[in-house]
């Protein structure tokens, strides 16, 4: 694979054909308290403009979670299996709830 690199973003050619991919990168990063994430909807970080991603970790071995917005419940919303990381490209407010017993969820946001 053959990378070109400019100030405007990526270019990568893969077997032949050219694609172009932006990247905008964040300019900070932000690291947020871990959250300990129960059986009710609980926020993870508020709504924020600046926000490009969310990355989160759920660092349970057992227990899955979901992610969504408030309504989110143990049978709806995207689950984030145990040990397993997702990458949320929104700037709603975010919150999560467990399917199962308390869990700690590691978060970091990439602000603009």
């Amino acid at each position: 694979m053959k990378t070109i690199l400019s100030l405007f973003g990526a270019m990568v050619l893969l077997a032949g054909a050219l694609v172009w991919a932006e990247v905008s990168p964040g300019s900070r990063i932000v690291p947020v308290a871990d959250k300990t994430v129960t059986g009710a909807t609980t926020a993870i970080v508020s709504e924020n403009q600046n926000r490009l991603a969310l990355s989160c970790t759920n660092t349970s071995a057992t227990v899955n979670v979901r992610w969504g917005s408030a309504s989110a419940a143990a049978t709806t919303g995207q689950r984030i299996a145990a040990g397993a990381a997702v990458e949320i490209r929104n700037t709603a407010a975010i919150y999560m709830i467990s399917e199962g017993a308390s869990v700690t969820v590691s978060c970091t946001e990439e602000l603009r």
